[in-house]
């Protein structure tokens, strides 16, 4: 069912590869004990042929030998990426490049925000995941035969639920917006963003939520038409701070802090909506 890689030399094997593949799929297992102490206890791959499960904590320092996941030629389709983003660069100190997320391409063909990937798989292909080893403890050795095959199914229906949505994220001229939303989540990480309290200090309680709702009434009915889920679009927080922005800086400076998916079809309607202010 899997190959486990427990050494450079066969990590370095199957590195070049996947090098060929189009794209492959991707997941990690960690253990963190605090925001900024994390350590990759196992990176799963699927190459559409064969599942691998890679000792992280054997295997570490890597280098040459795991260059698939920077390559710009190789698609990494993972399920919410932002963790496994994380893992790895603890492992190897470097981001990974050219992701599919199958988390956020489901938001975007107007599906559930942050569904699982149990859910995912359950709902797209009917097939049912063993979820019983998610707080294993993965720097543990050895790994038990339910933690492997637990990490092997983890990775198992990735490439298939890829190859749907790409098709039909294609068809709706979305995948643009998939690859900005991708880049706009690895620059957060890199460059974590204040929140902000209020809107705008010029604005009374009742004003504010006034506007407040007439944005999230515009949010709604702009994702509606776009078949994307709202809470990708304008999460109420990200409403809140994006509206806080614009009110002391300017639409211009609020729109350049989004993702332009996001602005094209925000910045119309929003400066209608301001009009009335």
């Amino acid at each position: 069912m899997f190959t486990f890689i427990d050494s450079k030399a066969d990590l370095e094997f199957l590195n070049s590869e996947l090098l060929s593949k189009e794209f492959v799929g991707v997941d990690t297992e960690f253990r963190r004990t605090n925001k900024n102490n994390m350590r990759l206890g196992l990176l799963q791959i699927n190459d559409t042929e064969e599942i691998y499960l890679v000792d992280t904590v054997i295997i570490n320092n890597p280098k040459d030998e795991c260059s698939f996941l920077f390559s710009n030629s190789v698609i990494k389709v993972f399920h919410s990426c932002k963790e496994d983003i994380e893992a790895v660069y603890a492992w190897t100190g470097r981001f990974i490049k050219n992701i599919f997320d199958t988390q956020i391409a489901n938001e975007f063909l107007g599906g559930d925000f942050s569904e699982s990937y149990q859910s995912l798989v359950r709902n797209k292909l009917g097939i049912s995941i063993n979820k019983n080893e998610t707080r294993s403890n993965w720097l543990r050795r050895p790994l038990t035969d339910s933690q492997l095959h637990y990490a092997a199914s983890d990775v198992e229906f990735l490439t298939e639920i890829y190859k749907d949505q790409s098709e039909s994220l294609t068809q709706q001229n979305k995948i643009n917006w998939l690859n900005e939303e991708i880049q706009f989540l690895t620059a957060k990480i890199l460059n974590p963003q204040l929140e902000f309290e209020g809107i705008s200090n010029n604005l009374t309680k009742k004003e504010e939520m006034n506007l407040l709702n007439k944005f999230n009434e515009l949010v709604i009915s702009i994702s509606q038409k776009n078949n994307v889920n709202p809470t990708l679009f304008f999460s109420k927080k990200i409403q809140k701070e994006f509206l806080r922005i614009v009110l002391s800086k300017g639409i211009d400076v609020g729109l350049n802090a989004t993702t332009e998916w996001r602005s094209e079809l925000i910045e119309r309607p929003l400066k209608e909506l301001l009009q009335d202010l």
